[in-house]
């Protein structure tokens, strides 16, 4: 047999160098289409994260706008953008290689929200090269007002030692409050709020019969109840838990302010007339503000406010119950006299009542204005929901401060999304 010598031909043929080279080179391109697919998609996740948080923002700080702020549907979406263009922007923001379009608001005065929908569109840094260019995160948001109502009762100080600057400034932060709880443009929100200024006693005007015993008061100021045990309670004013008037004190007595309380109403312009025309004089029985404060919101004394001041039940499901205490110094005064062996039972009566308006659900915000004794202090403390419910003012510019993040914190917003 005749020998055949390797040609050329056949040793190309044996070759298989080149296809590894192909196969390498196609695995390396698969493997790069990969890896540039995953950023790619790690820059649509981040984008979507992002503005999803961005429309969050913007659709609360609307809302916002729209219910404290009473801005009209211009300045809605103007301050919504803002807010979107600044968060999605940010240092965390994917503005910087994202671009926003459909940005739309819309806004339901009549369900206090505000909706928020945007596109971002994130270009793609590898995957172009398989004729993917971007990718496109369609989002939305709503925020919109917790729709219960809300009842607040509204303890304020007019003793002696608020006279001046002091009264003042307090009459600017309380219409200031009323101005955030009752905006004038309706909102679909029952707001009523209540009023309990005090000093030595609280006069109770023309509800004197209705928490006396309908006995013949020589005027309409009230102390303490007959039964002492109920001090510390919301019982209706019936029988032994009638309330002490004048002729139940055999010795000489401070009388209450003229100021008289106000039961629960979304009468802003009657609130704010009331404000006005207090007057500082008399010592502190801050309890009995406190026991009025609550007096304002319990179910139990519906029938002696009546009308459409008489409070919702407690755990109605629909309504919000808050009650404010405002003072200026230490509770000092107990049956209308002042003494510093009444300031603790003063003040133990008090975080009593408190500790009751709590278990009934009720928030407690409390509101110390130039506080100068620590017992005033660890009273107003203990009496609040929370630590960040209690509010020590050292100025005439943060007790207005106070008063208006307690008012936003009471409208609180619910995000849905």
């Amino acid at each position: 047999m005749a020998h055949i010598a390797n040609s050329p031909n056949a040793n190309f043929a044996s070759d298989e160098r080149g296809t590894v080279a192909v196969v390498f080179a196609l695995t390396s391109l698969v493997l790069f289409l990969v890896a540039g697919m995953a950023i790619d998609l790690g820059r649509v996740y981040h984008t979507a994260s992002r503005i999803s948080a961005s429309l969050d923002a913007a659709a609360l700080a609307g809302a916002k706008g729209m219910r404290l702020e009473n801005l009209n549907n211009a300045g809605v979406t103007t301050l919504t953008r803002q807010y979107f263009d600044i968060d999605f922007t940010g240092p965390a923001g994917a503005g910087t290689y994202a671009t926003v379009t459909n940005f739309a608001v819309d806004i339901n005065r009549n369900l206090g929200s505000v909706g928020v929908t945007a596109t971002a569109r994130v270009p793609t840094l590898f995957v172009g090269l398989i004729g993917i260019n971007e990718f496109t995160v369609p989002r939305n948001s709503v925020a919109i007002f917790d729709q219960k109502d809300l009842e607040i009762g509204l303890q304020l100080d007019v003793t002696g030692s608020m006279a001046g600057p002091k009264l003042a400034a307090l009459k600017v932060a309380a219409k200031d409050l009323f101005d955030i709880l009752i905006p004038d443009a309706p909102t679909g929100q029952k707001v009523r709020i209540g009023l309990a200024p005090f000093s030595a006693g609280v006069n109770v005007g023309r509800f004197i019969r209705a928490v006396d015993g309908n006995r013949a008061s020589a005027n309409s100021c009230t102390y303490e109840r007959l039964t002492p045990t109920n001090d510390k309670t919301d019982a209706a004013p019936v029988g032994r838990d009638a309330y002490k008037i004048r002729a139940d004190f055999p010795v000489a007595i401070q009388n209450c302010p003229t100021a008289t309380v106000r039961p629960l109403t979304d009468d802003k312009a009657s609130l704010k007339s009331d404000v006005d025309s207090y007057a500082a004089a008399g010592s502190t029985a801050g309890q009995l503000g406190a026991a009025w404060a609550w007096n304002l919101v319990s179910p139990n004394w519906a029938s002696v406010w009546g009308g459409g001041s008489a409070p919702a039940a407690y755990d109605d499901g629909r309504t919000i119950k808050s009650v404010i205490l405002m003072t200026d110094g230490e509770y000092n005064t107990v049956g209308g006299v002042s003494n510093n062996a009444n300031v603790l039972p003063a003040s133990r009566l008090s975080v009593e009542i408190c500790a009751g308006m709590k278990a009934k659900g009720i928030v407690v915000y409390t509101v110390g204005f130039q506080l100068g004794n620590q017992v005033a202090v660890d009273t107003l403390r203990t009496c609040a929901s929370s630590a960040s419910k209690f509010y020590r003012a050292e100025s005439e510019a943060a007790l207005n401060a106070a008063f208006r993040e307690i008012a936003t914190d009471i409208v609180s917003l619910r995000l849905s999304s």
